[in-house]
Order: C-alpha cells, then structure tokens, then sequence
C-alpha cells in the first residue's frame, strides 16, 4: 500500500510520486523482488495521468531502485550489495600460482571473452585518463591486454581488467606483447628489471557501457561502475622519476562490490591521547 505525503510546492507530481515510492522502497514497506501497483492504481491514487506515473517510475528506473520484466510490469530491484556484499581491502598478496592480486580475490581465475580466449591482447587508442597517468597524448596507440578476472563459482563477481603498457616496456620487454607465461606480467618486468614493483590506485566511479554492462552481468541502467585506476611503476633513486610500466583499468559493478581499508592511527592520535581541552566547546565571547 502506498503511503501519500504531502510534498513541496516546488516539486513536480511526478517527483512527489517518484519519492513516496523510493521512501517505500529505502524504508521496506515495499521490500525487493515485489511489484509496484499498477500504473493505472497509482495514478488514481494521485489523481494524475499514466505519462506523468511513467514520468515518477522511470526516474526510480534510471536510479537502479526499480526494474521492468517483460509483460509483468515494474518490480523492486533485488540489490546484491545487501546480501552478498564482498569487501575489497587493496592491497597486493601473492596467490599459490605466482600471481599478485588483492587478498579476497586469490581464488578467482581467468574467464573466457564470448569468442574462448582468455586474454586478447591488441593495440588501441589509450583513454584521456590512463593517458594522464601514463604521461602520453589521448588517442595515442598503446598496446593492452584485456581480461575479465571472476569467480569461477558465481558469475556475478567479476571484473574487467586492462592492462595498458607504457611504449617503453613494450619496446624494451617485447615478451609481454604474448602469452606473459607463469607468475605473469608483473614476474616478467620484475625478472627484466631486477627491481620490486609498487602500485598506488585511484578510485573513482562511472556509469558503464552497454558493453560493460553485459561482460559484468549488471542491470543495463541504474547501477555505477565501481572503478580502479591501478599504476604499476619502477622506483627510481636520486633525481630520477619514477618510471610508469603500466596502467590497469579495472571496473566492478558498484552492486556487488566496495572497497574497504583500514585506517591507521596517525603520530597525532597515537594512544593513549592527551585529553582535550575543558574550553574547547565554548563559544567564544565576540567581547574579548
């Protein structure tokens, strides 16, 4: 049953409708997998015409809170984030075959792209911010080698991942411009280098292609990209620059995944603390 609130005077009746629905639906009144009333229902109830219902109902749709099913009419989202939410701590472990990735994932392998291969390495135009990151002109042609990583025994965890290498490495470590062998890339440019790896990743979150959507098994609107930038360099000493290897565009769908991370007491807030001051709440007298 729907329950009318009185709304602002500055929305419109589609935007009133569109939040009593979403505050049945965040609230449980209207829990997930069960259906929205009937368009006609609604608008009775409101008094308004099917567009403007259509209107209220397809913001909600855009928001990921409502899906359609074919000749069944508008149902509550089922969100996998509230009942198989993986959180993902970033930092780097070495798995048993020799790989590194983040602690939770060791297990995950390898999927095969539609046509069976596992990974498909080619050249493309290098996006503007992996381009930034690698220091080289938008558009430029760099190899990648792009793969959809995941959990062998649930479809829905899983992500794209690709790798765009730096001019130099693939001029200076032509192997992993093919099959990177054993322990993969990164062994390759440790061996080659003689040197450890780092990484540092940035963070940030899109819309994804309908391409995208499809690899990851996502609802094609109403849920974000969860996006990591990770880049992979060669420290370097003394006045040297850090020399960038390469770039990994991983995304994840932002309804099955998050991110967490531990938080460190910094020299500041060392324990045990000293205690606050007595006057630190007091307002301060414009008098003195």
């Amino acid at each position: 049953m729907l329950v009318i609130t009185k709304g602002s005077t500055m929305s419109s009746r589609y935007e009133e409708i569109a939040r009593d629905l979403r505050e049945q639906i965040t609230s449980g009144a209207l829990p997930p997998g069960s259906p929205l009333p009937i368009m006609r229902d609604i608008g009775a109830q409101y008094g308004v015409s099917d567009i403007t219902v259509r209107k209220a109902t397809s913001m909600l749709q855009r928001e990921g809170l409502v899906e359609s099913r074919r000749r069944a009419g508008l149902y509550v989202r089922e969100h996998p984030d509230r009942v198989r939410l993986m959180i993902r701590h970033r930092q780097i472990e070495r798995d048993e075959l020799g790989y590194y990735s983040g602690p939770e994932v060791q297990h995950w392998r390898a999927l095969p792209h539609p046509g069976g291969d596992q990974t498909r390495v080619t050249t493309a135009p290098v996006p503007v911010d992996v381009a930034d990151a690698l220091g080289v002109q938008p558009g430029a042609m760099l190899t990648v080698r792009k793969r959809i990583i995941g959990d062998p025994e649930l479809p829905e965890h899983r992500q794209l991942a690709d790798s765009w290498i730096a001019e130099w490495v693939t001029d200076e470590v032509p192997e992993l411009g093919g099959d990177t062998g054993v322990g993969g890339m990164y062994d390759r440019l440790e061996e080659w280098a003689q040197k450890p790896l780092r990484w540092r990743e940035e963070i940030s979150a899109r819309m994804p292609s309908p391409e995208e959507a499809n690899a990851l098994q996502m609802p094609k609107t109403g849920v974000p990209l969860l996006r990591a930038l990770r880049i992979t360099y060669l420290s370097e000493r003394g006045r040297k620059a850090n020399r960038i290897a390469e770039v990994q565009d991983i995304r994840m769908s932002a309804a099955v995944f998050a991110l967490g991370y531990p938080l460190p007491r910094g020299t500041s807030a060392k324990w045990p603390v000293a205690p606050a001051t007595s006057g630190y709440y007091k307002a301060v007298d414009p008098e003195e």
